[in-house]
């Protein structure tokens, strides 16, 4: 790992291959965060399943905490904080090629440059260009291909366009991208609806299969994005606490794991984590209403109380002031309110990430993550990076 803890987006996808290559099918799980106690209660999550884990932010996100710098901080105080050295690291989610650059020059060790909405050969070329930006700093790249229907921040597609699994390898050879984020019919957000009906993990399968006759596993990995559960106690215990959510449906967790087993590497979670923590500030909220009336905490909650399906803890905690809380909450006089909310959101990201880990198959996995330095990368990528 490096000096800052976090290690390289390559060694901890490649601890799922080598783990799946043994018989034990494995994928990183990779959890959005926006805030400091989310990223504390993933962390914890990790803790106690002893499982190597990507934290990620998107743009939203590090505009949300002041920049790519702001969200490197906040980790690496968070691990500080709770002495975290298991592996983990830290990578942009659905980046662009300027906020790619940025996120490569602010600590981040892993970028995901999303061109999917290019043609093909557009999308080969800019994920090769973010290739030849990060790698020589020893940082990983994640490229996208085909489209996820649904709405993630700025990007919003109507349909799934499926990946062509004949298309996969030459997207590897000819960008050395570490990793592909594939469209098999997941989607981003809560209401994932018939799209659930139309998962093809076939689709996964062949895709890793072709990459294995071309003697690319070990070294390039597939991931599927849209792959929160939406699990339904938490879509009721929301709407029970005056949220509206409809037709909220998740992706079956027997499905991911299908999609693991096929070859699916890396996971990304995000709308579990938004659905857990308004559960958990609305509960709160109804338990302590004298906690509304906190200047911390007041217009959060009616934030809460307008908008009836906000799932976003942007859409509220945006308010709170002082803003820098957020980041590290103190325990000051004042904010006391704001710090028992904070620490009941921890538990709850962890115990939910706790679970998804182990089922992703990463229990006591953090061990076998190779122990190798940015700058270690940088060589390897080097000399693997010479088309």
């Amino acid at each position: 790992m490096s000096d800052y803890k976090l290690c390289p987006l390559f060694t901890v996808m490649q601890a799922a291959e080598k783990s799946a290559q043994k018989g034990n099918p494995a994928a990183i799980g990779a959890f959005n965060v926006n805030f400091f106690t989310q990223a504390q209660g993933v962390l914890e999550g990790l803790r106690r399943a002893d499982a190597p884990a990507i934290i990620q932010a998107s743009k939203g996100a590090n505009q949300f905490q002041g920049g790519p710098d702001k969200i490197f901080y906040m980790l690496t105080k968070a691990m500080e904080n709770s002495e975290h050295d298991l592996p983990v690291a830290l990578h942009l989610d659905h980046g662009n090629v300027e906020k790619g650059e940025e996120c490569a020059d602010s600590g981040y060790t892993g970028i995901m440059i999303d061109a999917s909405d290019e043609e093909f050969p557009l999308n080969v070329a800019i994920t090769r260009g973010m290739v030849c930006y990060a790698h020589p700093k020893g940082v990983g790249v994640e490229g996208e291909y085909g489209q996820l229907s649904g709405v993630e921040e700025d990007i919003q597609h109507e349909e799934t366009v499926y990946a062509k699994p004949e298309r996969v390898v030459e997207f590897f050879q000819r960008t050395n991208a570490d990793a592909l984020a594939i469209a098999y019919g997941t989607s981003h957000g809560p209401n994932k609806g018939s799209n659930i009906n139309d998962l093809k993990t076939a689709i996964v399968k062949e895709s890793y299969e072709n990459m294995a006759d071309a003697g690319l596993v070990d070294n390039h990995f597939l991931v599927g994005h849209g792959s929160s559960t939406v699990p339904q106690e938490l879509i009721q215990e929301i709407n029970e606490l005056g949220g509206d959510l409809q037709g909220a449906q998740g992706v079956p967790l027997e499905k991911i794991k299908e999609g693991i087993e096929f070859g699916l590497r890396k996971v990304n979670i995000d709308t579990d984590l938004r659905l857990g923590i308004t559960a958990t500030t609305r509960k709160f909220f109804k338990d302590n209403p004298e906690a509304a009336r906190e200047d911390t905490l007041k217009e959060a909650k009616q934030v809460l109380d307008t908008q009836l399906d906000v799932i976003d803890p942007r859409d509220y905690f945006g308010a709170v002031k002082p803003f820098d809380i957020l980041r590290e909450p103190p325990a000051e006089s004042g904010v006391e309110a704001f710090v028992d909310l904070m620490a009941l959101i921890k538990e709850r990201i962890a115990k939910h990430v706790e679970f998804l880990v182990n089922e992703f198959g990463l229990n006591g996995l953090a061990a076998s993550v190779e122990n190798v330095s940015l700058k270690e990368m940088k060589k390897r990528y080097s000399d693997s990076d010479n088309w």
